[in-house]
């Protein structure tokens, strides 16, 4: 029994000696030789877009020879680190910190789509919040999606302040299958209930027009049964214009 002891005395004397050792060499270098002992991600996402994920991010840095784990710490560049992942065609925002332990923690928020675009010239993309585009890519989300003779130079300028709206119209978000951008320039709006197409014109009083539809909708359609019209004009100030089936 005092043999046990006595080598368990040993043990535990050899296990803390060599901890000081560690903690020695390890927490009182010199700040420019300090080993980065880890790499944290916080994803940022909660709208559930799925975009982007912390092994996408890992596999960015690792992609461009930037992943910090193991390097001295004086040489990792957090704006490099946040130049290169914002360069990502899915995430919006970036931002890096070296924590008191040694760990560089990143955290990221995806870009967020609006709107789904298919033009007539067979390119497929999504417009982003802030009016850029992004690919498509592997990723499936449910959006409004836009059709017809649209421009990718110059959709996000003029169709993403409606996909914002109308992402934060409960109704619409549901209502509306369909936007077609026709030869005009001009929108028509195919829903999902009824058997007709709005005719929007352009983006202009779009908080109106949708007003006047939804009135529309609630006063008109509920009586006279929603598929008696084919087309239903909201282009001109205070009026609602239907042509019948």
């Amino acid at each position: 029994m005092k043999v046990f002891k006595t080598l368990l005395k040993i043990a535990i004397l050899t296990v803390a000696a060599a901890y000081f050792i560690f903690a020695l060499t390890t927490f009182n270098r010199p700040e420019g030789e300090q080993i980065c002992r880890g790499l944290d991600v916080i994803v940022y996402d909660p709208d559930s877009t799925d975009f982007i994920n912390e092994n996408e991010v890992r596999e960015l840095l690792v992609a461009h020879k930037l992943f910090p784990e193991g390097k001295a710490l004086k040489d990792v560049n957090l704006s490099q680190l946040e130049t290169v992942l914002t360069s990502s065609p899915y995430i919006d925002e970036a931002l890096c910190h070296i924590t008191a332990e040694g760990h560089v923690t990143i955290k990221v928020a995806p870009r967020i789509p609006v709107l789904h675009i298919l033009n007539k010239d067979g390119e497929d993309f999504y417009i982003d919040h802030r009016g850029g585009t992004m690919p498509r890519g592997h990723h499936q989300i449910d959006l409004i999606v836009m059709t017809g003779d649209i421009q990718r130079a110059t959709a996000g300028s003029l169709y993403a302040p409606m996909g914002i709206a109308l992402g934060k119209d409960d109704f619409w978000n549901k209502q509306i299958q369909e936007i077609h951008v026709n030869e005009k320039g001009e929108l028509e709006i195919t829903p999902r209930i009824g058997d007709h197409i709005i005719l929007l014109g352009d983006t202009s009083c779009l908080k109106d027009k949708l007003s006047r539809m939804r009135t529309f909708y609630t006063e008109g359609l509920n009586k006279a049964g929603w598929n008696r019209y084919r087309t239903i004009n909201l282009k001109y100030n205070n009026q609602v214009i239907c042509t019948k089936n």
